[in-house]
């Protein structure tokens, strides 16, 4: 499981918007976290945000810790870079094969078409999964100094 902390921006209706620094470190065994250029989702000059379930009541200004499953990032990305592109290649072959060239670039539009419809149902199909990312609520121990 990768971690990363981050802070509420926004909330209503059962979702929340979170914004991750932009150089959220990957895994928890750097010292700094400018010694790993990759970051947990994904890199970019600023912070990010993201949409998620509010299944723990944070309110806008929580610091909570973001939990995304094992291979979630890697798969995600496979399928959205590759089943479209399969799909819209699959399109083109068999356009081709039935009637030339025009019906070859409606297949392919099709075929990405297509593709892009599955990945807005996983889409919609991920967001209510909890076991793809979780939120957790830091807390902070106080501790006093007793007077003597």
């Amino acid at each position: 499981m990768s971690q990363c902390d981050a802070v509420v921006v926004a909330a209503s209706d059962g979702e929340i918007w979170v914004e991750v620094p932009a150089r959220a470190p990957i895994c928890g065994s750097c010292k700094t976290e400018d010694a790993c250029r990759s970051s947990l989702l994904g890199q970019g000059s600023g912070p990010r945000r993201y949409r998620l379930a509010n299944g723990i009541g944070a309110r806008v200004g929580d610091h909570v810790q973001l939990t995304v499953a094992d291979g979630t990032v890697w798969r995600a990305s496979l399928v959205s870079y590759v089943l479209p592109l399969l799909l819209a290649i699959g399109g083109a072959v068999i356009g081709q094969f039935a009637a030339g060239d025009v019906w070859a670039v409606l297949g392919m539009l099709a075929g990405l078409g297509c593709g892009l419809l599955l990945l807005r149902r996983n889409e919609l199909r991920a967001r209510g999964d909890a076991s793809l990312f979780s939120l957790q609520v830091q807390t902070r121990e106080v501790r006093f100094k007793e007077q003597s």
